[in-house]
């Protein structure tokens, strides 16, 4: 109906009014009142934008202008009469009368950034979550505090009162915690959340408290008992490729979603997601790559397409078509005038033009990757037994290189254009690109190396690999430096920074991973098996940490879920000490009901347990009225996250925890 322009920086809330007529917009540069039927713009404020934190002076309709609030504004809300507005900010949160602009009350006691507010339902009462960590409860009508509410380990980052005024909800970390705004005092508190709680909300009649997470879900909980009613999860593919832009601010990920993200590589925010790729065939996006100049990114997909966007908006530029397959790798020449792109054959794009130069025809199977070298002159590209070598000017064939074995995934020029590193199988080979003959072969991999990549000044050559690690090669001497383990499935694809800092990695479990490579740290890992029989594990879990956080996954293709909570209940496995929640940990888990076979049961309504981890590092199934009737389940629990007392120096190699052993079960 409308687009209201005339922020220039990120909008971090927008409100409307109780009546639906006016709308609000806060930006780190402006707060804007707009006719929400029209579209026009009623009051803004103005503010500098040569810093972060300063005024900004709110234009009220009586001509005069008033310091609204002196640092970057985080929440808004409209009270429900909507005479009044409060703006959550550094440390305060101001109420305003949003008809005639004029501040009612400063409310000063906080000591962060406020992230959220909201007002209850008769108006009364404001409630603020801080970065603190704490709620508090104010008087609207005299500026004053109630309560503060104290509990929560992480910034707050949601609130939201229940229909009858009497109960508040807060989102902060992984944890929602149910109030009673008379006493102050916690009535539940809500676990389950992996990656952090983004957005509360009550249902109109109260019974229920929808919560949402980073991880993609949204759990339903029933507000009177606190217990969770139902976990909404949306898809979560593999990431496929990511690629640091030049100046190392930005990271792009392609995912298996038809989707391109790009991020803010410091902060680890998301700044645009690139929609566009699909087909009949699908639109996963298979490869990423930011031209030199960082302005312009390619990505190429399994929609046969390769699509160019502007780096800085996210605007779509150029669709390249002409690929009879899946585009499985994209890189741009160094003077960033030529795209190479790959399916069964390679292509060479006029990147200004969008235009085909050369079609370079040979490899009798589908090319896995391609790469200039450092003077933009020679391409290599890859297939499952040959790595062919190109002049990109003539587009003729100059060398073909072929090694021991089958399977290459990977291939990657050194800065100086003199070796080429190739992936292949269980191993990696370095070859003299001049004259195309073997070097050395890094032969300490235990699965297919599926990407490989030079650091900045070619000391280093870090590897991806199906075993869920990432190994780095000091290329001098050929020996490895470190193994970085954290992934829990193949890692599809490395890059590193410009300044040679940091390593991404992409993996097919849905996440990109930073790696400090000096230190070869950033995720510390642990790992083991279910032991429920000696001879048949059936159950695998890991774990990792930073700082204080760990987060896990676990599984069971076959777990005898009522078994083991009551008929012979004992730990699915044991977390070393160091790993071990501060508290008790409980998760409702959902699965598949299946056969001894393992076949599944299909079911209206999937099964539903608990489970906890405590202190002691156990975990264990729940023995409720959930669990009755109930046989074998396949599950899957995914970043399970908690926090442990202390946060001891751990190195980034694998290791196993201890492990429960089990009696036996006479029905499995």
């Amino acid at each position: 109906q409308h687009v209201m322009e005339g922020h220039t920086d990120w909008i971090t809330s927008v409100a409307f009014s109780p009546d639906g007529r006016t709308l609000a917009s806060a930006s780190w540069d402006t707060i804007r009142l707009w006719d929400a039927a029209t579209g026009a713009l009623q009051h803004s404020s103005q503010r500098p934008l040569t810093t972060y934190m300063t005024d900004i002076q709110l234009h009220s309709p009586d001509g005069a202008t008033r310091t609204a609030y002196n640092s970057s504004l985080e929440s808004m809300a409209f009270s429900p009469d909507g005479r009044t507005l409060a703006i959550g900010s550094w440390e305060t949160v101001r109420l305003w009368g949003a008809a005639t602009g004029t501040l009612r009350h400063t409310l000063e006691d906080h000591f962060g950034d406020v992230e959220s507010v909201a007002f209850s339902l008769d108006g009364r009462t404001l409630a603020s979550g801080d970065q603190d960590s704490t709620v508090r409860l104010w008087d609207v009508a005299a500026g004053t505090l109630r309560h503060t509410l104290t509990g929560h380990r992480w910034q707050v980052r949601s609130v939201a009162f229940s229909p009858d005024g009497q109960t508040l909800a807060s989102g902060a970390g992984n944890t929602v915690r149910l109030w009673d705004i008379t006493t102050g005092t916690v009535r539940h508190t809500l676990t389950g959340h992996g990656l952090g709680i983004k957005s509360i909300a009550f249902s109109p009649d109260g019974r229920t408290l929808a919560s949402s997470d980073r991880d993609s879900t949204v759990r339903l909980w029933d507000a009177a008992t606190g217990t969770l009613q139902h976990v909404l999860e949306g898809h979560a593919p593999s990431i496929t490729s990511v690629a640091f832009s030049p100046d190392g601010r930005t990271l792009a990920s392609g995912s298996g979603d038809s989707t391109v993200r790009l991020w803010d590589a410091a902060m680890g925010i998301l700044r645009h997601t690139l929609e566009g790729h699909g087909g009949p065939l699908g639109g996963a996006v298979l490869s990423v790559a930011f031209s030199p100049d960082g302005r312009t990114l390619a990505s190429g997909s399994w929609d046969r397409t390769v699509r160019l966007w502007d780096a800085a908006t996210g605007i779509l530029q150029h669709t390249l078509e002409g690929h009879e397959w899946g585009v499985t790798s994209v890189a741009f020449s160094p003077d960033g005038r030529t795209l190479a792109s790959s399916d069964s054959t390679v292509r060479l794009w006029d990147v200004a033009t969008g235009t085909l130069q050369h079609t370079l025809e040979g490899h009798k199977r589908g090319v896995k990757s391609v790469a200039f070298s450092s003077d933009g002159q020679t391409l290599a590209s890859t297939s499952w037994h040959t790595i062919h070598l190109w002049d990109v000017a003539a587009g003729t064939l100059r060398h073909t290189l072929e090694g021991p074995g089958a399977g290459i995934y990977s291939v990657a020029f050194s800065p100086d254009g003199q070796t080429l590193a190739s992936s292949r199988n269980h191993a990696v080979h370095l070859w003299d690109a001049a004259t195309g003959t073997l070097q050395y072969t890094l032969e300490d991999h235990g699965f297919v190396v599926r990407s490989v990549v030079f650091s900045p000044d070619g000391r280093t050559l870090a590897s991806g690999n199906g075993d869920y690690t990432i190994r780095l090669w000091d290329i001098d001497t050929g020996t490895l430096r470190h193994t970085l383990a954290g992934h829990t499935a193949p890692v599809r694809s490395v890059a590193f920074s410009p300044n040679g800092q940091t390593l991404a990695s992409g993996s097919t479990d849905g996440t990109v991973l930073l790696w400090d490579v000096a230190t070869g740290t950033g995720a510390p890992w642990v790992s083991g098996d279910f032991r429920n029989l000696t001879t048949n594990p059936d159950g695998h879990w890991e774990a990792w940490k930073s700082g204080t956080t760990v987060m896990a996954n676990f599984s069971s293709p076959r777990a005898p879920v009522q078994y083991y909570a009551r008929q012979d209940p004992q730990p699915q496995f044991v977390l070393p000490t160091d790993w071990r929640p501060s508290g008790q940990v409980t998760h409702t888990a959902t699965g598949t009901r299946v056969r001894a076979d393992r076949t599944p049961i299909w079911d209206e309504q999937p099964p539903l347990f608990d489970l906890t981890i405590g202190p002691n590092g156990e975990m264990r199934y729940v023995d409720n009225p959930k669990v009755d009737g109930l046989g074998y389940v396949d599950y899957r629990v995914t970043r399970l996250t908690w926090q442990i007392v202390t946060s001891p120096e751990t190195q980034c190699i694998p290791g196993a925890g201890a492990l429960s052993e089990s009696g036996t079960d006479p029905g499995r």
